[in-house]
């Protein structure tokens, strides 16, 4: 389960949702009792193994609320799932790029429940280094952008996710929400106002 998801509405979800939480807490429980070793001594295969873990900890922090386990759960994972891209320069698998972008994606969802729409842009860029095609990272991004106030930033990544799906109508929505913030900001009222704006 990954928080807000662009494309799904909440009522194709709710029948599955009792039966993946349950599933989710079983997995965290799984990975809280394994003995864990530092990354260095595992295979990346290891490393991947047990980030994976750290996400679904993450997910169900996430789930309860408690958004500072969830983003140090997804950033314990990142920091094995990366470990032997950092340290030794070996390029990453498929299969952890693809643990590496949903962890900085869930961490980006945890960083804007916390109020810290800075951190959320800064994972969201980290993880489109690694998937530039990842809707769901750009929509986070495109949402702490607009919480920031950077509308030209949150349009770029809502048309981003329209050249990638064209009928998403979150993006659709975001893109023509930004705008609208933009004119409704006391600045700009009152630039608009002092004759500073035709």
């Amino acid at each position: 389960w990954e928080p807000t998801q662009p494309g799904s509405s909440p009522a194709n979800l709710v029948p599955r949702l009792g039966t993946h939480y349950s599933a989710m807490a079983d997995a965290a429980e799984a990975h809280k009792s394994k003995t864990h070793r530092e990354p260095a001594q595992l295979t990346q295969a290891e490393c991947t193994e047990h980030a994976i873990g750290e996400k679904e900890c993450g997910n169900a922090a996430f789930k309860a609320q408690d958004w500072n386990t969830a983003v140090g759960r997804y950033q314990e994972g990142l920091r094995y799932a990366l470990y032997a891209n950092g340290h030794h320069g070996e390029p990453l698998d498929e299969d952890t790029k693809q643990a590496a972008v949903a962890l900085f994606s869930n961490c980006a969802a945890a960083h804007l429940k916390q109020g810290s729409p800075q951190f959320a842009v800064e994972v969201c860029t980290r993880a489109l280094c690694l998937d530039m095609l990842n809707v769901k990272v750009y929509f986070r991004r495109a949402q702490a952008q607009l919480a920031l106030g950077n509308h030209d930033h949150a349009i770029e990544d809502a048309l981003r996710i329209l050249d990638l799906e064209p009928e998403n109508k979150e993006a659709e929505q975001l893109r023509l929400r930004a705008p609208q913030e933009v004119s409704n900001e006391p600045s700009s009222m009152m630039a608009h106002e002092s004759g500073a704006f035709p």
